[in-house]
């Protein structure tokens, strides 16, 4: 962790924004396989694990492979159709269904009340603020809908710069746009491979936001509100 912090980087989905899961389960509940947010609370953290399983090898080994989110998707996805019954032969039309229901920005539009004044209070500490997300080309205009873009002075989507996480050339760009050194930085994220190994892997301090509970034995710095950071960073 650095010991003079100049910049923090945020993940988007699930760290700053989340998605409406109620309204998935709702279709899913009328499509006739009765769902509720637990259900896919419990799916993201299968795909988180099985996400480590297969990401964190390739990480060790600097073997990256060039995207990993579709590799995500498909483990949530089968854990979700599996924990609410959906039939081996309909899965794919059921799930793309769902996926898609992912695919709309919109739908990401959930900001915890803690989020806007925390990033208030950073911003007014003098930290620069940024976040760098693996997206489709919206997320800036997303966070913006939702009321978040004035707290972040960039906005990195990996659609627009051409590389995701974990790879470190993401990172990089990030702390290019900060003028600060890797290890003036930290990054917070909720997903352990592709946000902490990304950030090890660029210099970067980075600081896991588990809300789900997918990895109560990850290393380095575990926080299950984006509020405890303080606590982080008070201790630097």
């Amino acid at each position: 962790m650095p010991t003079r912090l100049h910049a923090i980087f945020f993940d988007a989905g699930n760290t700053l924004i989340y998605p409406r899961v109620e309204e998935l389960a709702a279709d899913l509940t009328e499509r006739g396989y009765p769902a509720s947010a637990d259900d896919f609370l419990a799916a993201e953290r299968a795909g988180k694990q099985k996400l480590d399983e297969w990401l964190w090898p390739q990480i060790r080994q600097g073997e990256l492979p060039p995207t990993i989110d579709r590799y995500y998707w498909n483990e949530y996805l089968q854990a979700l159709a599996a924990r609410v019954g959906v039939p081996e032969l309909d899965r794919v039309a059921v799930m793309e269904g769902v996926a898609n229901g992912f695919r709309e920005i919109s739908l990401w539009s959930e900001v915890l009340p803690e989020t806007p004044p925390f990033l208030e209070k950073l911003r007014a500490r003098g930290y620069y603020l940024g976040v760098i997300s693996n997206s489709d080309g919206t997320i800036e205009q997303q966070i913006g809908r939702v009321g978040l873009r004035r707290h972040f002075q960039t906005v990195i989507d990996s659609t627009v710069v051409g590389v995701e996480k974990p790879h470190p050339g993401i990172f990089r760009i990030a702390l290019e746009r900060a003028g600060v050194a890797p290890k003036e930085a930290m990054f917070v994220g909720d997903t352990n491979a592709t946000d902490m190994g990304g950030a090890e892997l660029a210099g970067l301090g980075g600081v896991l936001l588990d809300r789900v509970g997918a990895y109560p034995h990850a290393q380095g710095p575990r926080i299950t509100l984006l509020s405890e950071l303080e606590t982080i960073l008070r201790d630097l």
